[in-house]
Formats: C-alpha cells, structure tokens, sequence
C-alpha cells in the first residue's frame, strides 16, 4: 500500500477510497483525544457557533471550541485539551466547534474511515490505520488541517511522527508500504527537530498559543504516545466522534 500526506488539506481527494488520519494538531485533534480519553462518547462535530449552542442544549453535553483561539460566548470551554483536564470533565457527550478543525472534518466526512490523529495517539493511530489498509487493501492518506488553507509546521510534524510509526508497524508485520514524496518529507522534517515540543514551541500554533496565554497546552500536545485511543468520525446529522472499535484495531 502506499501512504500519503497531503501537507495542506487541499492536496488531499475527499472522495478516494482510502484510510484517512485527519490532523489538526492544535488543537482540534488533541482535544478529540482528550474528550474521549475523559469519557465523553460521543463528541458531536458542529461548524457554526449558533448550531453548537443548540446542539449542546439539545444533547445536554458541554460545549467546547474556539473561534479565532478565543471561546465564543455560552461555551463551556475553549478548546484546550489542559483545561478540561484540570476542569475533571467526565463522562458524558461533548459539542465542539473551532474555527479550522471542524471544517476539514466536514470536507472529509464522506470517507469510511476517517480516523482523528495527532502526537498524542501517534502510534495507537499509525497501527489502527494500518490494519485497517491491510485488511481492505487501501492506501492511507494524512490530511494536515493547516491554518486557513496555509502549511503549518505543527501538523507536519505530527504527520512525520504518524507515518514513521506506520513505517515501523509495517516492517514488524511484513506489510509492505510505499512513502509518497510528501510523506518522506513530513517524516524528515519531524526528525529534523531534537524533540516534539520544540517544533510546537517555533510552529504558528505554538506561536498562537503562547499569545492567548495557553502555555502549558503546547507541553500537552507534544507528548507522543500518551493515549490509546483512536477517535474514528461517523456521518450524519450531527456528525460524531466516537472511539475506534477495538474489533478494527486488531
């Protein structure tokens, strides 16, 4: 199979048959981990701020996001994955809505298997990812959300770390892949830095972070391999984020 990255969501095919891993490393897709790590399930995906207010009345779930890094009014939270750490947000079903996240998530909804990735669940989404290629022979597409249609660094780097670990998940398994240009690169550019928070700490997210005071969410989302969980993406109305059925992890 061969595996690629489409650096800027717009280098990537909505309609291909393929396993997709979204990434929008910050945010969107550290907090998706975190509200499932927490409990929440599902985690309904809502575009409009108006529409997330009345779809977290609806449900009864707490209400999540940002527009621009700031919380919108009547949101529970902004989209910090610490602070709903530290709230002891548990159980339950969550409403998030961001300002770039949300959308790339929307654009790709069509696909069957839409997994969620980022540093946190590196290598539990690399391995979930690849079983499920090798069983429905398909390739696998990494899809960097960017920042309003723009390369960032953040999502680059956390798709090098994915694809290496597909990489590493393959040869054990005799699975055969094939990088694509683009994958070489995101891998190469992930290893070009000493460690993952140093390339979060010189990113346009990490920039955007230390600006609104949100420091210690740049530590969080540099940690690799801190959850076990994969986050898979259901259509319909509303679309939902609910766990990887272990049955589909292998």
């Amino acid at each position: 199979m061969d595996v690629d990255v489409a650096l800027v969501p717009m280098a990537a095919k909505p309609h291909e048959p393929a396993v997709l891993i979204v990434i929008d490393e910050i945010r969107a897709s550290t907090t998706l981990v975190t509200l499932i790590d927490l409990g929440c399930d599902p985690v309904y995906v809502e575009g409009g701020v108006a529409a997330a207010r009345r779809l977290a009345r609806a449900t009864g779930s707490v209400l999540v996001g940002e527009r621009h890094a700031r919380r919108p009014t009547g949101f529970d939270f902004d989209n910090s994955p610490v602070a709903l750490n530290q709230a002891g947000v548990r159980g339950g079903s969550a409403v998030l809505s961001t300002t770039n996240g949300t959308a790339i998530l929307r654009r790709f909804r069509r696909g069957e298997w839409v997994l969620v990735g980022c540093l946190r669940n590196a290598r539990a989404c690399a391995e979930a990812a690849l079983r499920l290629a090798t069983d429905r022979r398909l390739p696998i597409r990494v899809v960097c959300a960017g920042q309003s249609r723009r390369f960032v660094i953040e999502d680059a780097v956390a798709a090098g770390e994915i694809v290496r670990r597909i990489v590493d998940a393959a040869a054990a398994s005799g699975a055969p892949v094939e990088l694509t240009d683009a994958a070489m690169a995101a891998v190469r550019l992930a290893a070009s830095y000493p460690d993952t928070r140093t390339a979060l700490d010189e990113s346009d997210g990490g920039r955007t972070l230390r600006r609104i005071g949100a420091v210690p969410d740049i530590g969080y989302c540099a940690e690799t391999d801190a959850s076990q969980t994969v986050p898979v993406l259901r259509d319909g109305r509303p679309m939902r984020i609910v766990p990887l059925p272990a049955a589909d992890r292998g």
